[in-house]
């Protein structure tokens, strides 16, 4: 899969796990808006775990530099049906008032209110749940190209969509720029908790969560 002179996307394998991870550490989660707008800052070990085990499912993808070998970009994916948000909430009530708890509940309310499954009437849905790219590479698409490769990929894997939960300004403006479908909008000065204070502190330009959908 060559996209450049010197960039190349591959499938990740699970002896690429670590180095994975660091990457996601540094290029994702500290950029991460509902991740760094919830205290610790950090990211919670149950959601590194959870974000990083969709490896093992051969739907995730990274960008490498060709002479270094460094990874650029990574693209994070994993199946999905329709009893997604029900699996949520459930694993939500189970980590309860935590950091990943907290994640994990706006993350199922999306979710069901998105309802992709019945909305496509489809029952295989491919989630691109984290996308990261090296900050002295952006602006070179890479972001794109790896929704791209997602598509050609989840195609081959007999996908009926792809769905994804934009959190960042960024990532919705990639969504936007490539033609998916938005199918559902959180604003995140409107998501309370129960003393009606937004649940997330989150700086500009960043101001919503969007679900956008790619028919496959």
């Amino acid at each position: 899969m060559d996209y450049a002179d010197d960039i190349r996307i591959c499938i990740i394998e699970p002896k690429d796990r670590q180095r994975v991870l660091d990457f996601l550490r540094i290029y994702f989660y500290n950029d991460e808006p509902i991740n760094i707008g919830i205290e610790p800052k950090e990211p919670a070990p149950a959601d590194e775990e959870f974000t990083i085990s969709n490896i093992d499912h051969g739907t995730c993808l990274m960008a490498i530099h060709k002479e270094s070998k460094a990874i650029v970009g990574a693209l994070l994916a994993g199946p999905t049906g329709p009893d997604e948000a029900d699996k949520l909430f459930e694993e939500a009530a189970a980590a309860g008032s935590s950091k990943w708890g907290t994640i994990l509940t706006f993350l199922a309310c999306a979710e069901r209110d998105a309802n992709v499954c019945q909305r496509y009437g489809v029952q295989k849905v491919l989630h691109a749940y984290g996308i990261g790219v090296d900050s002295k590479m952006r602006g070179k698409n890479i972001g794109g190209l790896l929704l791209s490769e997602l598509a050609k990929l989840g195609k081959q894997l007999g996908y009926e969509c792809i769905a994804a939960e934009c959190t960042s300004y960024y990532s919705i403006k990639m969504c936007e720029r490539m033609g998916w479908e938005c199918v559902h909008t959180i604003y995140y000065n409107d998501y309370l908790d129960e003393n009606k204070k937004p649940v997330f502190a989150v700086d500009p330009p960043h101001e919503c969560c969007k679900t956008f959908v790619l028919r496959l």
